[in-house]
């Protein structure tokens, strides 16, 4: 949108679009409020933002640049004050700053010779001449495309930064679905042919394979515009697969040029999250709808190092009983807690000796084995040694309160990223009339005579009135906001080629690792397959998470690095193939200054090191009821079903009952209406039912 054709005029003004700010956009705008969503950079999420393998280079190249220039405040000038008028004050606002710091890139595999790339250019441009309704055939394999699912294609992965449509009807569908298959699939040839018969005879055999796949080459005919597309996409997968692949689909070496290739297929996130299946977030998405917008998977496994050795950890009541490495004795205790800590409030004679001491001390009282404890403190709750007590029980209840509603762990992750949940808010906000505008910001806060916020100046220059501003963190100056918090946050991302622990199925796995040294600063390794859609198939986007413990972050990760990974193709370890270390700061807790422009809201700049989304919902929830304390957070919206249209004239006639049949009217009025609130009761269940289905 062109800066003169926005209004002059809004209610909100909200800068930055993190995840906080467009749950707040999103309820403001669902009660009838004019909000104005701004954010500086072209993409959606701030720093809950995810990218492609292009995307998070062109990311690291900007950050790079904002290290290299020192934040300054835009300049106070005569204009913008003549322009505001008398009696108001210009408060400038900073440039924008970097999302993260120390940033490093390294490729782990060879760069294609001369030679090799000669080949896959050639098998390209023969794929192009091919036949489209005629699955590809190349020397070495036969590739076809199964259409049987509704599932959308690998090739296909978007970036996930499309902006949200400006105003559009939500999707009919309102369940939150798992993918777990490819629509591409490598058909290996028959062994009994020989290659070199096969190469001789391309023309040949192309013909034979479609006769043979009759029913793809049908369904081709029948749509050849999206054939052509899928056949092209195929064609050149196939081509990089060449040097890759060996005659039995087995991955043989993967290159730099093979992942460059496959560069929309990857999605990172800069703060990858989970979300509890109970939390606050979870029930929001139900409660608001917004789960038609996103599509989510069970994290399926929470892994532990116990004695050296990765264990999977026993969650569920069936797990603890059928798990091997604890004792029947072991298993009853562990139960035992386990049910104590669901309800731990409703025995507070328990704990309360131990209520502001480590959580250690109470585990060790409670006469857990050493094996049980490791479970409870470290792959259930979470919590280092320091933690207390009462933070313990919370972060176990927590868990166990999550457990069993969507799967056998308390986690969802969603697919193509945790960016996907800000652009979600951000299309409800846009439903109800939000209007958003990327690379544009506020260059000054305009205050009244009381230091009120009553308006911004944009970064193009336009004055524009507004009764509330939020912003995230680095939005406002320094003066303006107060951080409880000096921590910084290491983190990595890996693209290997095996999972850190194999299985006979891709998992999605969760694990807290406790480094030998610094134990207090664990390492939280989040490892992603294909089936999140966040990667090609048969390789892992791992993440890697933990307090900065010194200035070399990729330091902080070496004994994680050394035990999980190796630099050799023969282990049977995970190889890493290409790698991301950056640092940010913790910007998680921010508060006005009481110096800071009345009117003014600031929201989380992100940089922590939690792994769930709950404070999220918290904070844009506080700030939605400090500035409207009478109305409700993000309410179901109304179904399209249930909505009865009335034109002018029956809306302009009232009807008055007579003398004798007033009774039956208002009995039928009544009934009318207990019918409607019981189709919107139960649609509400059905919303629910569905996610729970998922």
């Amino acid at each position: 949108m062109d800066v003169d054709d926005l209004p002059n005029d809004f209610d909100i003004i909200i800068l930055g679009t993190g995840l906080t700010e467009t749950i707040a956009a999103a309820a403001f705008s669902r009660i009838g409020l004019k909000v104005l969503h701004l954010d500086r950079n072209n993409y959606y999420g701030g720093s809950y933002a995810n990218f492609n393998l292009q995307g998070i280079e062109e990311w690291r190249s900007k950050n790079e640049a904002l290290e290299c220039n020192p934040t300054k405040e835009n300049k106070v000038t005569e204009d913008l004050k003549e322009r505001v008028g008398n009696g108001r004050q210009l408060h400038s606002l900073p440039c924008e700053r970097p999302q993260a710091c120390s940033i490093k890139t390294n490729f782990y595999v060879r760069e294609m010779t001369a030679e090799e790339k000669a080949v896959v250019e050639e098998s390209k441009k023969k794929s192009r001449t091919r036949t489209p309704s005629a699955p590809v055939m190349l020397s070495e394999f036969t590739i076809t495309v199964d259409k049987s699912t509704e599932q959308p294609n690998e090739t296909e992965y978007s970036n996930s930064q499309t902006p949200p449509p400006a105003a559009s009807q939500p999707s009919s569908s309102d369940q939150i679905r798992e993918l777990t298959s490819d629509d591409v699939k490598v058909t290996p040839p028959d062994d009994s042919k020989d290659l070199s018969s096969q190469e001789a005879t391309g023309e040949k055999s192309a013909e034979a394979s479609g006769d043979a796949c009759g029913s793809d080459v049908t369904r081709a005919e029948e749509n050849d515009v999206e054939d052509t597309k899928i056949t092209e996409a195929t064609a050149s997968f196939a081509a990089e697969c060449i040097l890759r692949e060996d005659l039995e689909g087995k991955i043989k070496e993967w290159t730099v040029e093979a992942l460059e290739d496959d560069w929309r297929k990857f999605c990172f996130d800069l703060s990858p999250r989970v979300l509890y299946c109970s939390g606050d977030l979870v029930e929001l998405l139900i409660q608001s709808d917004v789960a038609r917008y996103c599509e989510f998977r069970t994290v399926s496994r929470v892994l532990t190092l116990l004695n050296g050795v990765l264990r999977q950890v026993p969650c569920s009541r069936a797990d603890v009983f059928s798990s091997k490495i604890v004792s029947l004795i072991e298993k009853r205790l562990m139960m035992k807690f386990l049910q104590f800590a669901a309800d731990y409030e409703s025995h507070p004679n328990e704990y309360k000796d131990f209520k502001d001491r480590p959580f250690v001390e109470f585990l060790k009282s409670k006469k857990l084995s050493a094996n049980v404890q490791h479970f409870v403190q470290h792959a259930i709750a979470m919590v280092n040694d320091v933690a207390t007590t009462e933070e313990g029980l919370k972060s176990t209840q927590r868990f166990l309160r999550s457990l069993g509603r969507y799967g056998n762990t308390a986690f969802l992750f969603s697919l193509y990223g945790s960016g996907e949940l800000p652009q979600a808010f951000s299309r409800l906000s846009a439903v109800f009339g939000g209007t958003y505008c990327l690379m544009m910001s506020a260059s000054h806060i305009v205050a009244d005579e009381e230091n009120k916020c009553c308006g911004i100046i944009t970064t193009q220059g336009k004055h524009i009135n507004c009764k509330y501003l939020v912003a995230e963190a680095s939005y406002l100056p320094s003066s303006f906001v107060q951080h409880s918090s000096n921590k910084r946050t290491a983190r990595a991302i890996y693209i290997t080629d095996k999972s850190i622990s194999e299985a006979k199925d891709p998992e999605l796995s969760l694990l807290n690792f406790v480094c030998k040294e610094r134990p207090e600063k664990p390492v939280t390794v989040m490892e992603l397959p294909s089936s999140a859609c966040v990667c090609p198939k048969g390789l892992y986007v791992v993440h890697l998470i933990r307090e900065r413990g010194s200035d070399d972050i990729e330091q902080d990760f070496m004994e994680v690095k050394e035990r999980l990974f190796s630099d050799s193709p023969e282990s049977t370890k995970p190889n890493i193939l290409w790698s991301l270390y950056f640092g940010q700061d913790d910007l998680s807790q921010p508060s006005m200054a009481p110096q800071a422009a009345g009117n003014v809201f600031v929201t989380s700049g992100g940089g922590d090191r939690h792994i769930d989304m709950e404070r999220s919902v918290q904070e844009a929830k506080q700030i939605f009821l400090q500035v409207c304390p009478d109305e409700e957070f993000l309410p179901k919206p109304p179904n399209p079903e249930d909505i009865i249209y009335v034109d002018d004239e029956e809306a302009g006639v009232e009807k008055v009952p007579g003398e004798f049949d007033s009774t039956e009217e208002g009995t039928g009025g009544q009934e009318q209406q207990d019918t409607e609130v019981a189709k919107t009761d139960d649609s509400s269940e059905n919303a629910s039912d569905a996610v729970k289905s998922s």
